[in-house]
């Protein structure tokens, strides 16, 4: 039989997100007990500065929301740490997409060949399909981790834009 504490562990070690049946799979048993255990998992994580986060049907260890502050002040040159123009970039992505590069770049009003790649690299954001037309030029969305690091369950949890001015763009 498995056990929470190896759930907690495998979780850790993978740095990312499972579903039920991957740790099912991974530990010989059953998609029943690894909830049963994973229930166990986020109730002994209660008071701890981790805590389980679920994003598109997985499960991952997330450091708790209350810590972001501390973590932010702690480390703030972490691998990963997002720039002014790359948070703007993903904001758009975000709340726009699938979008292209070209439409971002006018948007932004600069150039974001890099910006886009950045967040590529760091799991952010993925092609996800082409344009319509001879260009055919990618189309980008946010990914899982995405969600993961904004402690998100889906893109239904982005928080609402401002109302808009009369005569200005959101993103």
């Amino acid at each position: 039989m498995a056990s929470w504490q190896e759930i907690e562990a495998l979780l850790f070690a993978s740095g990312k997100g499972h579903t039920e049946d991957d740790l099912a799979r991974s530990l010989g048993t059953t998609s029943l007990e690894v909830r049963v255990l994973l229930e166990e998992l986020e109730r002994r994580l209660a008071d701890h500065g981790i805590q389980l986060g679920w994003q598109e049907g997985r499960v991952a260890l997330l450091t708790a929301p209350e810590h972001g502050e501390t973590l932010q002040r702690a480390l703030p040159n972490a691998p990963g740490t997002l720039s002014l123009p790359a948070l703007e970039a993903l904001t758009l992505i975000a709340y726009r997409q699938p979008i292209t590069r070209a439409e971002i770049e006018a948007m932004r009003g600069v150039r974001s060949e890099r910006t886009v790649q950045t967040l590529q690299e760091l799991g952010l954001v993925e092609v996800v399909g082409r344009s319509a037309g001879a260009a055919r030029s990618p189309l980008y969305g946010t990914t899982v981790e995405f969600l993961r690091r904004f402690n998100l369950s889906s893109l239904d949890d982005l928080p609402e834009l401002p109302q808009e001015e009369e005569g200005a763009e959101a993103p």
